[in-house]
């Protein structure tokens, strides 16, 4: 099971250095350097991506199943805000 946590923290990571990546080129369609918004929108949740990856790592150092399930609900719900926030920022 801690091992299905990791990886779940390592695609929370992998996403937030996704949006790290694309602050400097092109995301998509878009500039980020040329739309401040859009930039912004890609910072915020950037570091949301990282710090529910950090969460969920220290989550598997526990044997706390809660804090297991609080922290894959909360990485869920935080990836389908961002798909709806970037459909309706475009």
């Amino acid at each position: 099971m801690r091992i299905g946590i990791l990886i779940f923290a390592v695609v929370l990571f992998a996403v937030g250095y996704y949006l790290q990546r694309q602050l400097n080129g092109r995301f998509l369609n878009h500039q980020p350097q040329k739309e401040p918004q859009l930039k912004a929108f890609l910072l915020r949740y950037r570091n949301y991506f990282f710090i529910t990856g950090g969460l969920t790592v220290l989550s598997a150092l526990t044997t706390n199943i809660t804090f297991w399930l609080v922290c894959l609900v909360i990485g869920c719900i935080l990836a389908a805000v961002f798909a709806i926030s970037f459909a309706n920022q475009i």
